[in-house]
């Protein structure tokens, strides 16, 4: 055996052929996994739901969840701390917190309500002669609404109450004139969006007559996302409600009514909390649920999935 055989090592065997990879097997029903992906609900929407669903219950049927008189007072028994017999305590008039609290939810929502319908319709109507009239009028119009968004909404209200005065009907007022700026910017703009859309140029294109494309076509398609940012608004406009009672703007006394529940329960802050905290705790939850549930239907028509 030569010198050179025994120092080489042996020669390596080639390596296997690897087979190739496998191609991806396509999904057999993507369209299934889509929808199931769009109706996937999180735990806070499901939170948020099932507060509004007690909430419902108290506007429409507040004797379900609290069956004694919002408006009955036993000076006996006022401060009383919460237990089995009064479960949120009571006042310094010994009405039931919780009571109160049911029958209150009932005030909250209709000023939610009233103050965003209010604002829905005067900012539509504003904004739709803005996106539709020349650029006079739209530049006129434009200039007006900036000069009032530079007021905050509140601010605003205060002023509006202080020119009509005070009470449910008033603050619901001040609040719904105070947000119209905030609707009509969003009107305008979406204005101009649909007007320069392919179905609103094709139908033009067909003849049909100007007032029928505004009707069928340019305010459906405006109102839509309008609407939706209105759901958010309510939570906005029950606390602003909440805000003008708690000053003594708003619902009068004794009305259950939050804000007015927090304003005369903050002399007694030091020695019957509970007078602030349940009232607090169950405003901040229905502006949270009305805003996370309009967050979520805001998401879904812009065609975004969790």
């Amino acid at each position: 055996m030569s010198l050179t055989a025994r120092t080489l090592p042996p020669a390596a065997a080639p390596p296997a052929p690897t087979a190739p990879p496998a191609p991806a097997t396509p999904d057999p029903n993507p369209a299934h996994r889509g929808r199931a992906r769009r109706w996937r609900v999180r735990p806070g929407i499901l939170l948020a739901s099932a507060f509004l669903l007690w909430l419902a219950t108290a506007v429409l049927a507040p004797g379900l969840l609290a069956s004694g008189d919002p408006y009955a007072v036993d000076p006996a028994g006022s401060f009383q701390a919460p237990g089995s017999g009064a479960w949120f305590g009571t006042d310094d008039s010994g009405a039931d917190n919780y009571t109160r609290i049911v029958h209150g939810a009932a005030t909250s929502l209709y000023i939610g309500i009233g103050a965003t319908a209010i604002g829905v319709v005067g900012g539509t109507a504003i904004g739709l002669l803005a996106g539709l009239n020349g650029r006079l009028v739209e530049a006129s119009v434009m200039r007006f609404l900036d000069v009032t968004l530079a007021i905050p909404e509140i601010l605003l209200a205060l002023v509006v109450i202080g020119i009509i005065g005070g009470g449910t009907e008033n603050a619901i007022l001040a609040i719904g004139a105070g947000s119209i700026a905030y609707y009509a910017r969003i009107t305008r703009a979406q204005t101009h969006l649909v007007r320069r859309s392919g179905y609103v140029e094709a139908a033009r294109t067909l003849g049909l007559p100007a007032w029928r494309v505004l009707l069928t076509h340019t305010v459906p398609n405006v109102i839509k996302p309008v609407l939706v940012l209105a759901t958010i608004g309510v939570g906005s406009a029950i606390g602003a409600g909440a805000s003008l009672s708690f000053l003594g703007l708003g619902t009068p006394p004794p009305a259950p009514e939050w804000g007015a529940m927090l304003s005369s329960g903050r002399n007694f802050i030091s020695n019957a909390p509970w007078m602030i905290t349940f009232p607090a705790a169950f405003l901040v939850a229905t502006v949270l649920s009305i805003t996370v549930i309009g967050r979520e239907l805001r998401r879904r028509a812009e065609g975004r999935l969790p």
